[in-house]
């Protein structure tokens, strides 16, 4: 992902704003102009070209088709390597990235880019969501936290693959468990289902039979074989004295090879001569042994008829169905075990994983807490952050009520969520330790084993230790009267955004753009928290702002301004440059204050100057 250090040029073609070709400077951008003159447009345009856009919502893409229609938009801007490049962008077309020349450099949806840009009301949908909203806010603030929060985000993926391999694992598992109980059954069944002693002589003529039909059989196949061998031609070798050197060795050669060959067809034609005879023995011992098998087998018949033939026959077919189900069973053994151990397995390597993620985790809010220290004395104690480490315990709740609800209370849910972390209760069901289970919620031995039953049953019980109990922050406020400092949240929403908007001010990443996000907040609290924090971050980073607050402007000592008209329908750029040019000065006072005769009567209303 490229980071864009500082935009130096918008140029559009085709849509609302056909023609525009707006510069950027260093420090502080302000885009002022009448409302509907193509402000936000230049924003969402930036935000358009240089965005994440695979994070761009569907709303936003179809409101830039609506702006740019079948035009392009070109930025220019520098990167983190203080490289010029030009990125070229169209509705329905990949992004093309230039470098300075003018040479492609990159085609396709993988270019992406690091930038941060707060559209209007956006901070007001930031209080909406809640939760560690603000904690990411603060994040931004610490780039040192970039690596330790992609080492955990790296680790997590890991341990989200390996629940899946073992949930997968787990549920052949359960097949295999069920195969081996019905296979034990089937064993003792089939040992209850005892021979007497006609069918034991039965079974031994089957067996008599058999092994000398499997003799036979493997005898013909090899005499088969040896008389394919024996029916191949044996050509003795012959000399070629032409063209020879040493002709006397040669003709020696073909000597020994002619005698080896007679020596081998004289000895496999005594080997098949044995095995012929072999054969005809075995032939002879099958046919006495079928007229000795007919005469016992008549025998077993009578005895089979005075013990009560028909109920040996069903004994002997229900033997021979669960000869048949075992069949189909064979191997589950091995292949339960083989699971069970890749399981294991599996569960030993996220639990390194775990260790280790434990490891990063304790890293973050470490260098988050000193994050806190630091912008609450940079912010002077208004507003004042409050850290909790490891607070944050919706998903946690939302996990458990899922899989306990309707077997134990919420209460009791509420206490576990509090009370154990998703990694110390896995273990504890691991280990079936109810008694530790119950001291720590102070509930019954018996809800406890229910508990551990529930989570023991469910293969993605797994899960919650891969869920993030994130560290959380709060807000507080204290007014100019020194009085106790109040929980944001206590707060209306104009004061909250007053809140968010100076620790956003103070994030790391090179270049923000806000849109109206001053709106809300009153000209005392822009003044005295919101300016501080533009004079101070327009000297490392680049800052552009869309803004109808002449305090933004003026009191921030704007480096660059754009100001924007509406001609024939469509936007148009009036007029851009440095506060200390008069036309600037002029265009500013009459957009802002709504022109110098208005302003003189406001100063002499009030008394001022």
């Amino acid at each position: 992902m490229m980071w864009v250090k500082e935009v130096r040029r918008l140029v559009v073609q085709g849509g609302f704003l056909d023609g525009l070709d707006v510069s950027f400077q260093s420090g502080l951008n302000c885009i002022i102009g009448s409302r509907g003159t193509g402000k936000s447009s230049i924003l969402n345009l930036l935000r358009f070209a240089l965005g994440d856009w695979s994070q761009q919502p569907r709303e936003f893409l179809q409101q830039v088709s609506s702006l740019l229609e079948d035009g392009q938009v070109e930025v220019e801007f520098i990167s983190e390597f203080d490289n010029i490049r030009r990125i070229q962008r169209r509705i329905g077309r990949y992004p093309r990235l230039y470098d300075s020349k003018g040479q492609l450099l990159q085609e396709g949806s993988d270019i992406r880019f690091n930038l941060e840009a707060y559209h209007q009301g956006q901070l007001e949908q930031l209080l909406d969501q809640g939760g560690n909203v603000l904690m990411d806010l603060l994040d931004h603030t610490n780039e040192e936290l970039i690596p330790l929060k992609r080492e955990l985000e790296a680790n997590t993926a890991k341990r989200i693959q390996l629940q899946q391999e073992y949930e997968t694992v787990a549920e052949k598992l359960t097949e295999l468990k069920e195969k081996v109980a019905k296979k034990d059954l089937l064993v003792k069944e089939l040992a209850s289902l005892q021979l007497n002693e006609p069918e034991k002589r039965k079974h031994a003529l089957v067996q008599e039979a058999s092994l000398v039909e499997f003799w036979e059989k493997l005898l013909t196949s090899r005499l088969k074989g040896l008389r394919n061998l024996l029916a191949a031609d044996y050509h003795t070798c012959r000399l070629d004295e032409d063209g020879l050197l040493n002709p006397d060795l040669v003709e020696s050669l073909v000597t020994q090879v002619n005698q080896t060959l007679e020596s081998h067809r004289q000895l496999s034609e005594e080997l098949f001569k044995v095995m012929e005879e072999g054969l005809s023995s075995i032939q002879e011992i099958r046919a006495a042994l079928a007229q000795r098998h007919e005469v016992q087998e008549q025998q077993i018949i009578q005895d089979l008829k005075e013990q009560g033939f028909a109920g040996c026959q069903e004994l002997a077919q229900r033997r021979q169905s669960l000869m048949r189900e075992l069949a189909e069973l064979a191997g589950c053994e091995e292949e339960y075990q083989r699971l069970l151990t890749e399981a294991q397995r599996l569960m030993e390597r996220k639990q390194v994983l775990l260790i280790e993620a434990q490891r990063w985790e304790d890293s973050i809010s470490r260098s988050r807490k000193i994050t806190v220290s630091r912008l609450n004395a940079v912010l002077a104690g208004n507003p004042f952050i409050r850290f909790h480490k490891c607070s944050y315990l919706e998903e946690y709740r939302r996990f458990l009520q899922q899989l306990l609800q309707g077997i134990i209370s919420r209460r009791l849910i509420d206490s576990m969520v509090r009370r154990i972390d998703p990694r110390a209760l896995m273990n504890i069901v691991n280990e079936a330790d109810s008694e530790l289970l119950s001291r720590t919620l102070e509930c019954g031995n018996s809800e406890a084993r229910q508990i551990i039953w529930a989570l023991a049953n469910r293969v993605d019980s797994g899960r919650m230790t891969e869920i993030s109990i994130g560290d959380e922050v709060e807000l507080y406020y204290r007014g100019k009267s020194g009085v106790e400092a109040v929980n944001s949240y206590r707060l209306s929403r104009g004061t909250q955004c007053s809140l968010l908007l100076p620790i956003i001010l103070l994030a790391r990443r090179p270049v923000l753009m806000g849109d109206q996000f001053e709106d809300h907040l009153d000209n005392g609290c822009i003044y005295d928290m919101v300016i501080p924090r533009l004079l101070d971050i327009k000297k490392t980073r680049q800052v552009i702002l869309v803004t109808h607050n002449p305090n933004i402007v003026v009191a921030g000592q704007a480096d660059w301004v754009v100001a924007m008209t509406l001609a024939h329908g469509q936007g148009r750029l009036l007029l851009q440059g440095r506060l200390d040019q008069e036309e600037v000065r002029g265009e500013v006072m009459s957009t802002l204050e709504g022109g110098r005769e208005a302003f003189c009567c406001r100063l002499e209303y009030l008394g001022v100057g």
